[in-house]
């Protein structure tokens, strides 16, 4: 009885031996695994902060949002409020820029900045007014040309019209808009009036070469954006300081990625 009992206690002393030996290990694997990414997460970081030392801004800017500075607030216009014309507003506001929405029709101009939505597109269910930047909306051409020649306002203009449409309403407006503004045209393809690509028919409808420009390309859906979920799209120019400025000016850390490309002709 004496030699059972002996048995039985030198058993349960062994299970519990060996049951704190194995949390032990697991413990040791769990804590030597949390103090390597510790020190990989160290290494990392200053291996970034060695990166942005060495890179111009503009190489800085094109790594993505994550590595940019705190983004500079910007006048931005939108021409058309179409779902991808709302949606391109839409995202800039969330930055807290600006925002003015152009469009010609005087109902819907009213409902949104009334009523805070568009009602030909998107709709009721998603309100113009992301973190409570306001859209403006304005159907008047007064309003467009005083915004459009206006030199102290860093104005960006979104182009979110149809692409044979869009070199009509540039030659139309050519005299309002100023040089120095950075273009930025949604539409993609051939004009088929001059059998030209769109950057081409834009630069000559707006008769001067030296104009800046980015194209916007997705893929991406309106109401993608607008909601919220995650969607990646790429802004295209031959200067890529440009397309810096539009990548800073939409790029949202969770929901919205813009990439750079300094090859408009294959984008457009």
């Amino acid at each position: 009885m004496a030699e059972k009992n002996f048995k039985s206690h030198n058993n349960s002393s062994l299970l519990v031996t060996a049951t704190v030996g194995v949390v032990s290990l697991v413990t040791g694997v769990a804590l030597a695994t949390y103090g390597l990414r510790l020190r990989d997460r160290e290494r990392l970081r200053q291996a970034t902060s060695r990166i942005r030392k060495n890179l111009y801004p503009c190489q800085r800017y094109a790594l993505g949002p994550f590595l940019q500075p705190r983004k500079v607030k910007e006048t931005v216009l939108v021409v058309g409020a179409g779902s991808y014309g709302t949606a391109m507003a839409y995202a800039a506001a969330v930055n807290h820029h600006e925002v003015v929405l152009f469009m010609r029709d005087t109902a819907q101009c009213e409902c949104i900045n009334t009523q805070g939505y568009n009602p030909k597109y998107i709709g009721k269910d998603h309100p113009l007014s992301p973190e409570g930047n306001k859209i403006r909306g304005i159907c008047a051409p007064d309003e467009l040309k005083s915004l459009l020649q206006q030199r102290e306002k860093n104005l960006i203009v979104i182009l979110a019209l149809p692409c044979q449409l869009t070199p009509k309403w540039l030659a139309t407006h050519k005299d309002w808009i100023q040089p120095d503004t950075l273009l930025v045209s949604t539409a993609k393809g051939l004009y088929v009036e001059t059998k030209q690509l769109i950057g081409h028919a834009i630069l000559d409808a707006l008769d001067r070469a030296e104009q800046p420009l980015c194209f916007l390309s997705g893929p991406g859906f309106a109401l993608d954006i607008v909601k919220g979920d995650p969607t990646n799209i790429v802004v295209a120019s031959d200067r890529l300081v440009q397309a810096v400025r539009i990548q800073k000016l939409l790029s949202h850390p969770r929901r919205f990625r813009v990439y750079t490309s300094q090859d408009p002709v294959r984008l457009s």
